[in-house]
């Protein structure tokens, strides 16, 4: 058996929440990340009928947070997650990956991925904490920029916390809007925060508290050391350093 990554189910219509294990021939087949993110967004637009009557901004769309076996391990270069669901920008598939600290602090809180469907009835946030996750209402947030909500977010919930956000953008339906984490992480491409802001989700927020555990640590180790130092010597990182993803 492959590791049993932790999936929630949040319907904010309805408030229920569902908590369960990816099947192990999911993880076989695509191991976490996008690939998971496009199966099960896959099935969830399909779960209605046909995918083209459902718009960006429709409850159904779901919205799907994952992140990546290797995520908040000591493997470098993943500390990242993928955002997915229908685009307000294309129509068709949105895409987005995020860097900053919220994907550790999501797995170390218990979850590897999150579906989210519905709306909330009101301005809503998550709280993912201990393997458990609440839906509270986001009095005080909505309207805020990502800073002074991520602000407020911390000091309500105590040291540890990281959550990820959207502004005013998001919540007003601005097709090109992000979900941001920290100060200048963004899942910036396809109209994630949009998405996020049409379900009256502010926020989730994370405080992570267990331990990753890997099988072979020294291994991973030293892939690490290896890694790091192929990284260092490589010319396209150097342009990235200077000019960013434009590069790419």
């Amino acid at each position: 058996m492959i590791y049993q990554a932790t999936i929630a189910i949040i319907n904010l219509t309805d408030g229920e929440i569902k908590i369960t294990f990816i099947p192990d021939n999911l993880m076989r087949a695509y191991l976490g990340g996008r690939g998971l993110n496009m199966a099960y967004l896959r099935h969830y637009l399909r779960a209605h009928g046909d995918p083209r009557d459902i718009d960006a901004f429709d409850p159904r769309n779901p919205l799907i947070i994952g992140a990546g076996l290797l995520t908040g391990t000591m493997a470098p270069n993943a500390a990242r997650f993928n955002v997915s669901a229908r685009s307000p920008e294309s129509g068709i598939l949105g895409d987005s990956n995020c860097g900053g600290f919220f994907a550790a602090a999501m797995r170390k809180a218990g979850f590897d991925r999150l579906v989210i469907l519905g709306r909330a009835e009101k301005p809503s946030y998550l709280l993912l904490e201990d393997g458990k996750i609440s839906i509270l209402p986001a009095d005080g947030l909505w309207g805020t920029r990502i800073i002074e909500a991520q602000d407020q977010l911390k000091a309500k919930h105590g040291a540890g916390t990281v959550s990820a956000v959207i502004g005013p953008s998001g919540e007003n339906l601005v097709r090109m809007a992000a979900i941001m984490t920290g100060k200048k992480n963004a899942a910036g491409r396809g109209g994630m925060g949009a998405v996020m802001g049409s379900k009256n989700l502010k926020a989730i927020v994370a405080r992570g508290g267990e331990t990753i555990e890997v099988a072979q640590k020294d291994t991973l180790r030293a892939l690490r050391v290896k890694q790091q130092n192929d990284l260092k010597n490589s010319k396209i990182v150097q342009v990235l350093g200077r000019v960013g993803t434009p590069l790419l």
